[in-house]
């Protein structure tokens, strides 16, 4: 599937105008076609651009990839709920203000996202970032689930990211604290689509046989389960919380290997749906929904440890003082409670 025609000359131009501050880049030409396979992607849809440009009359051609990342305007629905929740909008201030700002505080040694390029409303809402392709980023088999050395590397990056956002809400809360919906919130649209996801794995469960019981489990917790999520996302006063990514499952993860296969670095994508909240809402989704069956069965406190350890270090590292860190116990306690946020998270 080829761009839309409002993919053009002019749209690129004013992004590399700004993303360079120049003014006098010229577009030479540009291909752009779909980024990921159709389904791939629910809120949005994503077109990578491969641009020549040159700078002023006499300037040297050069050639930069991008993805182009937009609002799903052809499916109403989903168009709808993105405009409501302000998904794009999240995610341009996550990009423009608050990554730049983590990163800051991570320094050099980590880098957690691509670059952003930028971002208009104008035709649709679009964020332009770096294509990370190029680098030898690529996505994850989704279907085959990771092993424990891509999950310790994902919770390594993870417990970074949180431990720098500790440090930029004492910093500047403005930043952070207004990442307040998530995935999941008391809003009518997402609990239509949460609703039909439930009926579905409630009338399959009651034909699968030995899952009878479950079925009649979800029959029960119908009524309950938005309530029950939403209450897991709730700041309480004095509770230890990071910004979470909010939707840390495979396919928001890029991986780069080096020439002999091994595992080199990886990247976030998609922070549409970051919230401030408990640790633990990061780490029950990607538990539910990223691991192979076979980690999942054996290491969950292999993955609990390594993310406190790392918790640890980054805080030390960014020099905040761990006297305000829950100990390991409260925080296995939190991460215990919030466990109904892993369930609906399957």
């Amino acid at each position: 599937m080829g761009a839309p025609e409002w993919v053009s000359r002019e749209l690129l131009q004013n992004a590399l105008r700004e993303f360079f501050s120049n003014k006098d880049i010229q577009i030479l030409g540009y291909t752009s076609s779909a980024a990921v396979p159709a389904g791939d992607n629910y809120t949005s849809d994503l077109f990578r651009t491969s641009i020549t440009y040159r700078t002023g009359q006499n300037g040297n051609r050069d050639a930069i990839s991008v993805i182009i990342k937009c609002s799903p305007e052809a499916r109403e629905q989903m168009r709808q709920l993105v405009a409501e929740i302000r998904m794009f909008e999240i995610e341009a201030e996550m990009y423009m203000k608050t990554l730049p700002a983590l990163q800051k505080i991570i320094g050099d040694t980590c880098s957690l996202s691509a670059k952003f390029i930028y971002f208009t409303k104008v035709p649709y809402r679009i964020i332009m970032f770096e294509d990370l392709a190029p680098l030898g980023f690529r996505m994850y088999d989704r279907q085959q689930g990771f092993d424990l050395e891509h999950c310790l590397m994902v919770i390594d990056k993870m417990a970074c990211q949180h431990a720098a956002s500790v440090v930029l809400h004492e910093k500047d809360p403005v930043l952070i604290a207004d990442y307040k919906v998530g995935l999941y919130s008391s809003n009518s649209m997402i609990a239509g689509w949460v609703m039909t996801g439930w009926d579905a794995l409630t009338q399959a469960t009651a034909k699968w046989p030995g899952y009878e019981k479950y079925s009649c489990k979800l029959k029960v917790l119908r009524e309950k389960v938005i309530t029950k999520t939403v209450a897991t996302l709730e700041r309480k006063l004095g509770a230890f919380h990071v910004l979470n990514h909010g939707d840390a499952w495979v396919n928001n993860f890029l991986f780069s290997y080096t020439p002999k296969g091994k595992l080199k670095d990886f990247r976030f994508v998609d922070y549409q749906m970051v919230v401030y909240s408990s640790p633990a809402i990061d780490l029950h989704y990607f538990w539910a929904t990223s691991p192979k069956m076979e980690v999942r069965k054996e290491h969950l406190d292999t993955i609990l440890d390594r993310y406190y350890a790392q918790l640890l270090h980054n805080l030390s590292r960014f020099q905040y003082s761990l006297e305000r860190v829950p100990t390991r116990s409260q925080f296995l306690k939190d991460f215990e409670s919030k466990a109904f946020y892993g369930k609906q998270s399957y």
